[in-house]
């Protein structure tokens, strides 16, 4: 009998080691829904704090750690080596913050290149045409629109602008 008292409390014990387990070695960040540099897995920032989101001084700041170059070698160059995270952040090289104007749509992404939200688009793709992008965001600079495709940017740009103005994009 003394047994069987015991044997409920080693159950939760064991799945409370294996569930933080599991936690521990999912993710390298800490931010649940980090902010990303680029489209590669693991390519991510750590959140160090923020001000103002969903206003017109939504503020995010960031920083890329030893711990986000290690993420990007891990999940994308399945390289563990110390030299890789040295080299991912002597090559990374982003700003310390995101910021936006969510009632203007405008924002800047961890570069400090600067963009402009548009919304949904007004009008469907013309015949032949394909477009992967649920919203229209300009590239201030260039006036380009962003088509929705990786190479383009577009989602690491739109969840900058998620982060900044959130409820906006959804």
């Amino acid at each position: 009998m003394r047994n069987q008292m015991f044997q409920p409390i080693t159950a939760v014990v064991s799945g409370a080691v294996v569930a933080s387990a599991l936690i521990c070695t999912s993710a390298f960040g800490q931010d649940s829904d980090p902010i990303y540099y680029g489209s590669r897995a693991g390519m991510h920032v750590t959140t160090v704090s923020s001000s103002g989101l969903g206003t017109a001084n939504a503020t995010i700041f960031i920083k890329h750690t030893p711990k986000d170059a290690k993420a990007a070698c891990v999940e994308y160059d399945q390289d563990y080596s110390m030299a890789c995270v040295k080299r991912t952040m002597a090559e990374v090289k982003v700003r310390d913050r995101v910021m936006g104007n969510c009632q203007k749509g405008t924002f800047a992404d961890v570069y400090g290149e600067a963009y402009i939200f548009l919304g949904r688009p007004k009008t469907k793709p013309s015949d032949g045409e394909i477009s992967m992008a649920d919203y229209v965001i300009k590239r201030v600079s260039s006036g380009e629109t962003l088509d929705g495709s990786s190479a383009s940017g577009y989602g690491v740009v739109l969840t900058v602008f998620q982060h900044l103005c959130p409820g906006i994009a959804k």
